[in-house]
């Protein structure tokens, strides 16, 4: 499979001044609220597709349509034959009857994360999509982060992982908990980088009244030895944002992977930590969701595999769902 880096290069080519001079690729965002406002206005800019329009019932949705001076329309009955890929950001109660219409009228799909309310509707959405020979992508959109391109080589040798990450929650038309919102980030990094299995899993939260669970903790243990701990809270606006990944491998060495600043610095037994240097990493002159709309918009027109594929999705689900059932079983 190829690396985060390798990808990010490619989609840097894809989206950047010298790209190959291919028709455009009509697209179209299903509910543009404030997540699918964002794809909205990313695929207007996007070179090599086409942004022919928005689909929402939602009369508001019309402004967002005339801003970027394309269609509005209320159903996804109504999408044109121009439009060949499709990006869903509507509530996660939808997305299973939405992405399962547009995969079998043969449309590509980008569909927000969770892919699913259940893992039974995620396995049968990775099944339609290869029955019907359609892409579908999963907007974990973190493996994009300049931060994680170094991540896969990193988590696949690695004897602990910490990651903390804390954030506001952002305006949605859902109540997803933290760890389905939030955690789920980072169990889809470590699902994918870990190279062994979970053997077991100890998990704990609390709701501080803003959904079912605001703060949530987990440690995973993988039958290589690598024991991984999660941390991921609803912040306020005083407490700020954190996304960072601590990578401990044998010997001593450290990675700390900082997904906010896109940086990653290494520590070992002789360097002490305030002798750190930023590693370079090769950040494309580009944000993760450009770099993750243009990978989609490349493995729809090249028939290849999304980088994030259903199956990641339905990976990622499905713990989730675990450790939120052990969570609500002894929620305090």
């Amino acid at each position: 499979m190829r690396s985060a880096m390798k990808l990010a290069t490619e989609n840097a080519a894809i989206v950047g001044p010298s790209y190959s001079p291919l028709p455009r690729m009509g697209t179209a965002v299903v509910g543009v609220g404030y997540f699918g406002s964002l794809h909205a206005q990313c695929y207007s800019r996007l070179p090599g597709c086409k942004l022919i329009a928005v689909v929402d019932p939602d009369p508001a949705a019309q402004s967002v349509a005339q801003r970027l001076g394309v269609s509005w329309l209320r159903d996804i009955d109504e999408l044109p034959h121009s439009v060949q890929t499709v990006s869903v950001a509507t509530p996660v109660g939808t997305h299973y009857a939405l992405t399962k219409s547009l995969l079998k009228r043969g449309f590509d799909v980008l569909l927000e994360k969770p892919i699913a309310e259940t893992p039974e509707q995620a396995k049968e959405l990775c099944m339609l999509a290869a029955t019907n020979r359609r892409i579908l992508q999963i907007g974990h959109i973190e493996r994009f982060n300049p931060a994680f391109s170094l991540g896969p080589s990193l988590l696949s040798r690695a004897q602990a992982i910490d990651m903390a990450r804390t954030t506001q929650r952002p305006p949605r038309g859902d109540q997803l908990n933290v760890v389905m919102d939030l955690m789920i980030h980072d169990l889809d990094l470590i699902l994918y980088g870990v190279a062994s299995v979970i053997t077991g899993f100890h998990a704990e939260g609390h709701s501080r009244g803003i959904t079912a669970i605001d703060d949530a903790c987990v440690e995973l243990r993988f039958g290589n030895g690598c024991v991984v701990r999660l941390n991921s809270h609803w912040g306020g606006a005083a407490s700020g944002n954190d996304r960072c990944m601590l990578v401990r491998l044998e010997g001593g060495e450290t990675w700390a992977l900082d997904f906010l600043r896109r940086t990653a610095y290494r520590t070992t037994p002789t360097q002490p930590h305030d002798q750190d240097l930023p590693t370079q990493i090769s950040s494309p002159p580009h944000d993760s969701l450009s770099l993750q709309l243009a990978s989609f918009i490349h493995a729809s027109r090249h028939r290849t595999a999304p980088q994030v594929t259903p199956e990641h999705g339905h990976a990622a689900l499905d713990l989730a769902q675990k450790i939120q059932a052990q969570i609500l079983g002894g929620v305090s």
